[in-house]
């Protein structure tokens, strides 16, 4: 059985698609994601041994942290 290849979006792409669909939403729903980012942000922080690291990747916009809503992550600043 000959199978395609699976093909992954480059990381360019999904990056402008995640800043496209955070530039769509209204307001409010950019405050609430924002704020659920801090939020988890700092949980992550209070509960983790490496906060050195965390800190790091905050800075760097590269956090690991989604927000709640499904469909919407954290933005990556250095892409916006």
């Amino acid at each position: 059985m000959d199978l395609p290849p699976i093909r992954f979006p480059s990381e360019a792409d999904v990056s402008a698609a995640e800043a496209a669909r955070f530039r769509a939403l209204s307001d409010e729903k950019r405050v609430r994601a924002l704020g659920d980012c801090f939020r988890e942000y700092q949980f992550l922080r209070a509960s983790s041994g490496r906060t050195a690291e965390l800190d790091r990747f905050a800075q760097d916009g590269r956090g690991p942290v989604p927000a709640r809503d499904p469909g919407v992550r954290c933005p990556s600043w250095r892409n916006n």
